[in-house]
């Protein structure tokens, strides 16, 4: 798949010290590994874990749907031209690197196309999105993906959603972490069980839980049902002699899969 070519601006990489008109931002361990960050960007930073795709119109835009039991299907954008458009201005939380900004998102319901095209998963099963850069790509449980907040955005604040924050087509998911909006959405498919997001993978978030922090901050409720992500914090397993606690390991497949994606292989997960 194309690429547009690989330009970093150094003025956006961690450890130059400079002022930005975001107070609060917190550096991880692992913002060098991101393609582009700029946190001066309006109406929010933008942040790019892989290359940002080629350009294309919303109108040009063809992406994948697959259900649990069919073969994948290619929609255009004019064959959803039924489908309610709205307005809702909610918030985009970044709590890996600790900023938030509340815009107004234009686009229609992901429950209302999943509904429209027929695209079912099992009661219990996942949904995985797949960003255009051939790369990124995050999960939902089935009740997370069918919670009216959860949008497929083309528009941001009045304007077509701009390519850097992105266009022409983005999930956004206000309730959970902003990594799970994925940006230049190009597939949607459903799974029988967990897929495992790449951030997960790449072990750079354990879960996309909100803390009790920003919950408070912007009164936001999780859906009702199956979260798609474990609890933010793993438990211990029971001590296996006197005195020695160990911790819950990943699993040797999420192992195996991490390895996949940082040698450059492409993952889509379990169906």
């Amino acid at each position: 798949m194309a690429m547009a070519p690989i330009l970093m601006d150094r003025r956006f990489l961690f450890g130059a010290k400079r002022e930005m008109k975001r107070e609060g931002i917190i550096q991880p361990k692992f913002a060098d590994k991101f393609f582009r960050i700029d946190f001066d960007a309006d109406p929010m930073p933008v942040l790019c874990l892989y290359p940002i795709p080629l350009p294309i119109t919303l109108e040009a835009l063809r992406f994948e749907v697959c259900s649990l039991e069919e073969q994948p299907r290619l929609i255009g954008w004019s064959a959803l031209a039924s489908l309610p458009r709205i307005r809702l201005t909610i918030p985009l939380v970044c709590q890996l690197f600790n900023w938030s900004e509340s815009v107004e998102w234009e686009g229609i319901r992901l429950v209302d196309l999943l509904d429209f095209l027929r695209v079912e998963t099992h009661p219990e099963g996942y949904y995985a999105f797949y960003s255009r850069d051939g790369v990124f790509f995050e999960t939902l449980s089935r009740d997370e993906a069918r919670d009216p907040r959860v949008l497929l955005a083309y528009g941001l604040n009045g304007v077509s959603l701009p390519e850097a924050h992105g266009g022409p087509l983005r999930l956004v998911v206000p309730f959970l972490q902003g990594y799970k909006s994925v940006k230049w959405l190009g597939a949607i498919r459903a799974f029988r069980h967990d897929p495992i997001g790449i951030k997960r993978l790449l072990g750079q978030s354990p879960s996309s839980h909100l803390n009790e922090d920003w919950k408070k901050r912007y009164s936001i409720v999780p859906p009702k049902g199956r979260a798609g992500d474990p609890p933010p914090f793993q438990p211990l397993l029971p001590p296996a002699d006197e005195g020695t606690v160990t911790a819950v390991q990943p699993l040797a497949e999420t192992r195996a899969l991490a390895g996949a994606i940082q040698s450059g292989a492409a993952t889509t997960g379990r169906r």
